[in-house]
C-alpha cells in the first residue's frame, strides 16, 4: 500500500516532535528569521538518525515541507506510512531515481521546503558530498538554506540547530560538485555559532 503526504498530519505532528526533542535533547534553534518565503532547498548536515526530524522541527509546523529519504525506510512496517504522511518520499540512492527527482522539483516549484542532505548519508566521509541538492537548486532557481545540526547528540546535550542565510547558486556553474562543496562549506561554517 502506497502512502501519501498529508499536510494536515504534518502540521499537527511537528509541534509534538519539537516538544519531544526539547524534552530529550534540550534543543534550540537559531536563525529562523533566515527561512525564505516560498520554495527552497534546505541542506542540513547528517550524522545521526535524529537529524531529519530535528531539521523538520527547526523549520516549524507553519512551513509545508518534504524530505527525501532512502527507499529502505519505507519498507519498515509502520515507519513507511508514518514518514510518508509527514512529507518524506523515497529515493533510490543506487542510481538515478527519476520519480524522486520529479517529486523534489515539483515540491520546490510548488513553494514548499525540500529537506535534502548534501552528504546523502550519515556514513559519508568528511567533506564528501552528493550533487543532488545542488542540481535541484540550479534546476528550480530556488535558494539554498544551509542548516547546521549539532553532532554527537545524546540525552540533555543541549543540541543546537543553526539556520544560515539563504543563497542562490550560480546557475551558470555546470559542475554541480562545486556547488555541493560550497553548500557543505557553508553548513559547517555555521558550526561556530553553535
Amino acid at each position: 500500500m502506497k502512502s501519501k503526504y498529508h499536510r494536515w498530519f504534518q502540521w499537527l505532528a511537528i509541534p509534538f516532535v519539537a516538544l519531544a526533542f526539547h524534552i530529550y535533547f534540550g534543543f534550540t534553534v537559531k536563525g529562523r528569521k533566515n527561512i525564505p518565503e516560498g520554495g527552497c532547498v534546505v541542506c542540513p548536515n547528517h550524522c545521526q538518525l535524529s537529524d531529519p526530524p530535528l531539521a523538520a522541527a527547526a523549520l516549524g509546523h507553519q512551513v509545508p515541507l518534504r524530505l527525501m529519504a532512502k527507499k529502505e525506510l519505507f519498507a519498515k512496517g509502520l515507519l513507511g506510512p508514518l514518514i510518508s504522511w509527514l512529507g518524506a518520499f523515497p529515493v533510490d540512492r543506487g542510481g538515478t531515481d527519476i520519480t524522486a527527482i520529479k517529486t523534489a522539483l515539483g515540491t520546490v516549484k510548488a513553494g514548499q521546503k525540500l529537506i535534502i542532505f548534501p552528504q546523502g548519508t550519515r556514513d559519508a566521509a568528511e567533506g564528501e558530498t552528493k550533487k543532488g541538492a545542488a542540481m535541484l537548486a540550479v534546476k528550480t532557481r530556488a535558494p539554498i538554506l544551509p542548516m547546521y545540526i549539532s553532532e554527537n547528540k545524546k540525552r540533555r546535550c543541549h543540541a543546537k540547530v543553526i539556520i544560515g542565510e539563504p543563497f542562490l547558486p550560480d546557475v551558470k556553474e555546470k559542475d554541480y560538485g562545486v556547488i555541493a562543496d560550497d553548500i557543505l562549506r557553508r553548513i559547517y561554517a555555521l558550526k561556530e555559532q553553535a
